[in-house]
């Protein structure tokens, strides 16, 4: 099924109707999978990632075929906050070809999960072929367009990326046939697989004998996030990898931890949330937990227990990038109104990129029995407005980018 009309070229001596060519091995044509991916290296503005996710966009190439225990990587991108991007470029010439790529791809992103960032720079050196000895550093690649990057900070942006699976998986074919378009369902329901997916459809038009015209179009897109919790801590804000906390089960509990524990399994037990469409969170031996909102990694909505401050409170918060940026501005637009209709006084606050809008309540001491329960009544009162008023907001706006 071909998605594209064909392009009109308006020039002097008239109209031209352009004639889409086929992508094929044929060397006649010579525009096949090989051709793809060395357009796409050499321009990753090609891709549509503003329609797909704002926070993987200025793509930078790394390096093409870069291998790995289940097969090489077509292509290899990354972000200056050290987001990975990786793409497979395909001919979609018959059914076992798209159901092997998505597959492969699937894979690519489970392998990538195991790896430290020491596995990925020397993949990518090996994949850059350095010669004499010479080591393609990954940050060095990156720090050539962006200079002012901090070296300490990316790795361990890039290091924590790996370890949580969040990755942007981009399939890139020449003809999208029918049924392909359902992707974005079969990857929902992989449920413990944690990134986003875009799908992405390329037509070539020949406008002469040494010109082409390549237009890209965006057939299917979906967002799987892996679990999340936030922890408060001097610095701000970090989240952290839900997985790897559940895997210290195992060890001996402090008197916070214990609390903690006990505080939120029973809180979260008699949570009633209005919304029937949202997850409940998850019981944390930490002073917080989280709900998930319709944007995924993009904005979550925190409870918490400030034991420096004697507090307690619910804060939505977003992730500091663009994509974060344009969430938090898209609401800020509409404060009046939200403030309406959540009926208790927040808080609007930006500071150094970073935006929340709280809810907070003062208690003289936290872990006393006697306070417990108005604790409770707040942070569940407080945890059903923030989910009411904003998740529908934040559908909406997803809708739309």
């Amino acid at each position: 099924m071909d998605q594209f009309a064909a392009p009109i070229l308006i020039h002097e001596q008239g109209e031209t109707i352009l004639e889409r060519l086929p992508l094929s091995g044929d060397s006649k044509i010579n525009y096949n999978e090989n051709w793809l991916q060395e357009l796409l290296f050499k321009h990753p503005q090609t891709l549509p990632i503003n329609e797909i996710d704002q926070s993987y966009l200025n793509l930078i190439p790394i390096c093409r075929e870069m291998k790995t225990p289940v097969g090489p990587v077509d292509v290899l991108y990354i972000t200056p906050e050290g987001k990975l991007v990786i793409l497979e470029a395909k001919l979609w010439q018959n059914p076992e070809a798209r159901r092997k790529v998505i597959g492969q791809i699937l894979d690519y992103a489970k392998e990538l999960g195991r790896w430290s960032y020491e596995d990925l720079q020397r993949e990518v050196s090996r994949a850059l072929k350095p010669q004499a000895g010479q080591l393609h550093k990954l940050f060095d690649l990156v720090a050539r367009k962006y200079p002012d990057l901090s070296e300490a900070r990316f790795v361990d942006s890039v290091s924590r990326n790996l370890k949580r699976g969040e990755f942007l998986l981009l399939i890139v074919g020449d003809g999208i046939r029918e049924g392909v378009a359902a992707i974005a369902e079969f990857l929902e329901n992989h449920g413990t697989m944690h990134f986003t997916f875009g799908l992405v459809e390329m037509a070539i038009f020949k406008v002469n004998d040494k010109s082409l015209l390549v237009q890209p179009r965006v057939i299917a897109k979906t967002m799987i996030v892996k679990r999340t919790v936030i922890t408060l801590e001097t610095e701000g804000l970090v989240a952290n990898d839900a997985d790897e906390l559940e895997e210290e089960s195992s060890i001996e509990l402090s008197e916070i931890q214990k609390f903690y524990y006990e505080f939120w399994s029973e809180f979260i037990a008699g949570l009633k949330l209005d919304d029937p469409g949202q997850p409940l969170p998850i019981a944390r031996r930490k002073g917080n937990i989280s709900l998930s909102t319709p944007a995924g990694g993009n904005a979550w909505i925190t409870i918490y227990f400030s034991q420096k401050n004697s507090e307690v409170g619910v804060f939505l918060t977003f992730l500091k990038s663009s994509f974060g940026d344009m969430l938090y501005n898209k609401l800020l637009n509409d404060r009046e109104t939200i403030d309406k209709e959540l009926g208790t006084l927040v808080a609007w606050r930006s500071k150094d990129g970073k935006h929340l809008i709280s809810a907070i309540k003062t208690v003289p001491d936290l872990k006393s029995s006697q306070y417990r329960e108005s604790i409770k009544i707040f942070l569940a009162d407080h945890a059903n407005i923030f989910v009411n008023v904003f998740r529908p907001r934040i559908e909406r706006i997803m809708e739309d980018v």
